[in-house]
């Protein structure tokens, strides 16, 4: 128990650190970023030809790459502000459903929620939010669009409960599985590669495992949170 306590305090003045570190990294970033898009955005308003057009672009394109990698590692410091708590998931589930479609444009039906049994969990709702939009958002852009191409399924696992993300999609090949929650590993054009790692961190910040569950029966991904304990609702 003492062992554990101690560990529990490292963990703690780790987590710590980690935020005054990467919130004075922000700030350094940031201020020359904000300066190099600014004097880029001005440039393009100039009579320029095509190729200095198409090189300010480049330019652009990626400060705010590197902004949106700035963005994401200050999610990190949410980890140790973890709020839990009881989160009824039929009621979130379909909140979150109806709020996601109408972000993203979907068609109702392709996104589909299967409940086996009425229960809730202990979680930070911001976070638990995050972490299953950026789920979700990783099946869209993987699967095929097409009535429940999407499925958030959750279920009673012995004395807690598993909640997956399933798509219809290719899968993730083999030799990437290991890396998907490794930060920067990324397989997309365009992907910082800290969107799994951060809902990972996220998860663990509230007692939860986020894993990479393939699917047997079927083509698709699907990722899963695993909740240590919860209780039946209306019990």
């Amino acid at each position: 128990e003492d062992m554990q306590r101690v560990q529990a305090q490292a963990q703690q003045i780790k987590l710590a650190a980690l935020g005054r570190l990467t919130a004075n990294i922000a700030h350094e970033v940031r201020n020359p970023l904000s300066a190099i898009s600014y004097a880029t955005e001005l440039l393009q308003e100039d009579d320029l030809n095509a190729a200095q057009q198409r090189l300010l672009q480049i330019v652009l394109d990626n400060t705010q790459r590197i902004n949106q990698i700035v963005s994401e590692v200050m999610q990190l410091n949410r980890r140790d502000r973890a709020k839990r708590e009881t989160i009824v998931l039929a009621d979130f589930l379909v909140h979150l459903i109806e709020e996601f479609n109408q972000a993203e444009h979907l068609a109702v039906g392709v996104l589909a929620l299967e409940i086996r049994a009425a229960v809730s969990v202990q979680f930070d709702r911001g976070q638990l939010r995050q972490v299953l939009w950026n789920l979700l958002r990783n099946g869209l852009r993987h699967g095929c669009a097409q009535p429940a191409s999407l499925l958030l399924r959750a279920e009673q696992r012995g004395a807690g409960v598993c909640l997956c993300v399933e798509d219809d999609g290719a899968g993730v090949a083999v030799e990437h599985q290991a890396k998907l929650f490794e930060p920067f590993f990324t397989t997309a054009e365009q992907g910082t590669g800290l969107g799994l790692y951060i809902a990972k961190e996220l998860c663990a910040a509230n007692g939860a495992e986020l894993i990479y569950a393939p699917r047997v029966s079927q083509a698709g991904a699907s990722f899963a949170i695993i909740f240590e304990e919860s209780r039946h609702d209306g019990h």
